[in-house]
């Protein structure tokens, strides 16, 4: 706690950062960022705090339609895939998928011709097949997408995204699981969205690579967040923070639980924070 020349208190988060997932944790239902959210993250920025956002979806999305989030550090996108800093529009740290995955994934178009299937790479995002979901993903992300085959994606993949309904999408991660391979992660990261990134990135390893890089600066991360893309950062703060509808591993892992996705979460956070000052 600090006093400013006019002697009011404060509270001084100097060497504290913040790592909060988006959808499920800091936006509710209809994907709003609350006031009071924007205001708890101003004041804690305000304060001498570093926060950052930690996410499925490319950078250009916060700035499209997030511009509002006082982000001051380099963020975690493509589900720890990617580490960019949007303020200097540079990336920090990356990890690609490996080559050779193209016949996995016809195969999968080919037995489930509901499925759409995306993938992100360096500088564009490409779709082989569009569905409902990835028009509406696209849409929300405000992120632009060409229609490609295989042969027309460039090198250096992030994410393959898959989409379909719940069902069918339980089927295609246990076929995926099922060829054990050893290098890449599948997961859920929503109910109708399936992520497949190199195995070893996840948001976990990625807030590690910042901790590690930021170590003389910060000396306490907290990280919120609610889905199974979200555990490994949970276990990699500091301390982690669960919102109520988050799923019962992460609430396992978390230190702290606060209200639901509807409800604010940020200002709860700080009041957590405020703890360990």
């Amino acid at each position: 706690i600090s006093v400013n020349t006019c002697g009011i208190y404060f509270m001084n988060y100097n060497g504290m950062a913040l790592f909060c997932d988006l959808d499920g944790t800091l936006l509710d239902d209809q994907r709003t960022l609350s006031k009071e959210n924007i205001k708890a993250l101003s004041y804690f920025v305000k304060n001498g705090g570093h926060f950052g956002v930690a996410k499925g979806p490319p950078e250009q999305t916060i700035r499209l339609k997030l511009p509002e989030l006082p982000i001051n550090t380099p963020s975690i996108f493509y589900n720890g895939a990617l580490v960019y800093d949007i303020q200097k529009r540079e990336e920090v740290f990356s990890c690609f998928l490996p080559e050779g995955l193209e016949p996995i994934f016809q195969g999968i178009l080919d037995r489930y011709p509901g499925c759409g299937v995306e993938v992100s790479a360096v500088g564009r995002v490409c779709v082989l097949r569009y569905n409902n979901i990835i028009d509406f993903q696209l849409w929300r992300e405000g992120i632009s997408s060409v229609k490609a085959n295989w042969s027309e994606i460039p090198e250096n993949w992030y994410k393959i995204l898959v989409c379909d309904t719940h069902e069918e999408l339980k089927k295609i991660k246990a076929e995926l699981d099922a060829l054990n391979r050893t290098d890449i992660e599948v997961m859920f990261s929503e109910s109708e969205v399936v992520d497949v990134v190199v195995k070893g990135a996840s948001k976990g390893k990625a807030l590690l690579h910042q901790k590690a890089s930021n170590k003389d600066k910060w000396r306490m991360v907290f990280a919120a967040g609610d889905n199974d893309n979200d555990l490994a950062m949970i276990e990699a703060a500091d301390i982690g923070i669960a919102v109520a509808n988050a799923r019962p591993s992460v609430k396992k892992a978390a230190s702290h639980e606060v209200a639901d996705h509807n409800t604010p979460c940020v200002p709860q956070i700080l009041k957590i924070m405020d703890t360990y000052l």
